[in-house]
């Protein structure tokens, strides 16, 4: 029994669930570190459900090993009940040695003072009383062992649900802050991507300008050569036609009928040069402003679609960043009152087994004190009448020395 009762003191501690817990948190999972990828609207969501996953698992296998924690307090609960069910075979001792007494103690009431088996009766009672004396010894020796180991272990079992509690929570602390960053880095970095894309798009607003301004440039650079050629042409034309009519004059009356018509085909020539010429720089300014609208309405399309696009990306970053804030709240939420609930049902656990502890270890001293003043009533009463008080007290005092040395004996060869 006392091996019993120490074998939780000796044994070596096991390792708990929430060593094992921040063993695996030293080491680094796929969660750490990672990023979310990011795709044409916003970050891509199976990586971030992989990562709440990843959280929910973690908070899963904690709450597993807190079961088997809470496995291990019950099976510390079942020595205990074994203990319990030893010092009940110790009380049926102690209650065997009483009815033993009272039946020695009722034949010696009984029997003359002259009978000679009234020292053998004697020797039986000496016996008893160090038999009851050794019992109420060990029962005492184990009450207070086991009221120690049971204090011991509570306080152990205590301090380390509130250090695996605390460990909980900062876990999740940390994986919380974690996505936290990681989101906050990945909007920084989108932010700066958006910021870069609508520089560009700027960048080509302007380039489209300058292409617009310089094929208007060009046409306007087209449209005076052509207004330069045409004028030349026409004053060229103009003077060929005078020396020709000057040369008509000269020659005679005759030619002036040909000189007429010949006039008329070179009029009717200049107004067709002179209106394909107009007709031409028309088109080449209609086709420029043409292009110049066209550039410019191309350019505005970009602007819009970039705008949109930043707002969309910035709405899909806003709500991911929301839900990842939301569901790190409900898991540590979760760790939180998952701890709480270990650390009240140890604490619990623990204040009954104090309690039990103590209560057998009041009833046990109880009973001691109870069976001290019956052996000296008995002894009273079995006192020969001729045997003065402090003799009968010498004599007691002799046997329970004797009663010491055997029940410290005892007590060596057990500790031994």
């Amino acid at each position: 029994m006392p091996e019993n009762a120490s074998s939780p003191r000796t044994d070596a501690p096991p390792s708990t669930p929430f060593d094992e817990l921040m063993s695996a948190a030293a080491e680094p999972t796929p969660a750490q570190g990672a990023t979310f990828a990011t795709v044409f609207r916003g970050y891509d969501r199976d990586d971030v459900d992989a990562a709440v996953s990843r959280l929910s698992a973690n908070l899963a296998a904690e709450s597993q090993r807190a079961t088997e924690s809470a496995a291990r307090a019950d099976a510390a609960a079942e020595r205990l009940a074994r203990v319990e069910g030893d010092l009940t075979a110790v009380r049926a001792q102690l209650a065997d040695a009483e009815s033993r007494i009272a039946a020695l103690t009722e034949e010696l009431a009984d029997g003359s003072a002259s009978s000679p088996n009234r020292r053998h009766f004697e020797e039986v009672l000496r016996v008893a009383e160090e038999q009851a004396s050794t019992i109420i010894y060990n029962a005492t020796n184990q009450a207070d062992k086991l009221l120690q180991a049971a204090g011991a272990e509570g306080d152990s079992r205590r301090a380390e649900a509130e250090a695996d509690a605390a460990q909980i929570i900062a876990r999740a602390n940390s994986d919380a802050e974690q996505v936290r960053l990681r989101m906050q880095t990945e909007l920084t970095a989108h932010t700066a991507r958006l910021e870069r894309e609508a520089a560009a798009s700027a960048d080509a607003v302007v380039q489209a300008e300058q292409e617009a301004a310089a094929i208007r440039t060009e046409a306007e650079k087209a449209a005076a050569t052509t207004r330069a050629t045409v004028a030349r042409e026409t004053e060229q034309s103009r003077a060929a036609a005078e020396e020709a009519v000057r040369e008509l004059r000269m020659r005679a009356a005759e030619f002036e009928e040909s000189l007429t018509r010949r006039q008329d085909d070179a009029q009717q020539e200049f107004l067709v040069l002179h209106n394909q010429a107009v007709a031409h720089a028309e088109r080449i300014t209609t086709d420029a402003n043409a292009q110049v609208a066209s550039a410019l309405e191309h350019a505005q399309r970009i602007t819009a679609k970039a705008d949109d696009f930043d707002k969309l990306m910035r709405s899909q970053a806003q709500q991911i960043d929301a839900d990842a804030r939301m569901r790190a709240a409900e898991h540590l939420d979760r760790a939180r009152e998952k701890a709480q609930r270990i650390i009240d049902a140890v604490t619990t656990q623990t204040d009954t087994v104090l309690r039990d502890a103590e209560d057998r270890t009041r009833q046990l001293r109880w009973q001691q004190h109870q069976l001290t003043s019956f052996m000296a009533e008995v002894r009273e009463m079995i006192r020969p009448d001729g045997v003065t008080p402090q003799a009968a007290e010498s004599e007691h005092n002799g046997a329970a020395t004797d009663a010491d040395i055997a029940a410290g004996g005892d007590g060596d060869a057990e500790h031994a």
